[in-house]
């Protein structure tokens, strides 16, 4: 869906980042200044602490991996976090356009607009020290796009006599199959 932003003189725009991980919490956070809410959804505003990567635009929907870094977490705050199913959190992105002047969301259809769906394939945590001694960590999610996993899903299921009776304990329909899987067969060689 297209956004018409032709009418605006300055825009601003900001990026709202939510991550669902099973069992722990929604997390929910912007590159906004403030905290916003969206919906029945507030979004804490971190401003600078967050980073998100780039990403492309393309017509059709392609395969992407996004990279998304969260600054100034305090020490104490990670260990809880960590401990959880990190791993294959959903992943939303969104991108919304602001009146420059007011700092109002403007009031147009599909506005949010969505910038990044998937999951999260892997994050790191890296400790920052100061001169203080106090630590500060940064996280960083790696995510893949919904499409890339469509790409790389298995579907099916193995030909062989040992799955079969996982499925179906008395049917012998593959029980040939590993005599038959080095046979070569000369379709209409002659003889």
């Amino acid at each position: 869906m297209s956004i018409n932003l032709t009418s605006y003189k300055q825009i601003q725009t900001n990026l709202f980042v939510k991550v669902v991980v099973p069992g722990y919490q929604t997390l929910t956070f912007s590159d906004y200044h403030k905290n916003y809410l969206i919906g029945a959804t507030t979004y804490t505003g971190i401003g600078e602490l967050l980073s998100v990567s780039n990403t492309t635009s393309s017509l059709r929907a392609t395969p992407e991996e996004l990279s998304i870094s969260v600054s100034g977490i305090p020490t104490g705050n990670i260990s809880d976090f960590v401990d959880q199913r990190v791993r294959g959190s959903a992943v939303d992105v969104h991108r919304g356009f602001f009146d420059a002047t007011t700092g109002e969301l403007l009031a147009i259809s599909g506005n949010p607009a969505t910038k990044f769906s998937g999951v999260i394939n892997n994050f790191t945590v890296t400790d920052d020290m100061n001169d203080n001694g106090e630590g500060t960590l940064t996280i960083t999610f790696t995510c893949t796009s919904i499409i890339d996993q469509l790409n790389n899903k298995i579907g099916g299921r193995a030909t062989n006599p040992v799955d079969q009776k996982e499925i179906s304990p008395n049917d012998q329909s593959m029980d040939r199959v590993p005599a038959l899987a080095k046979t070569n067969f000369n379709f209409g060689a002659p003889n």
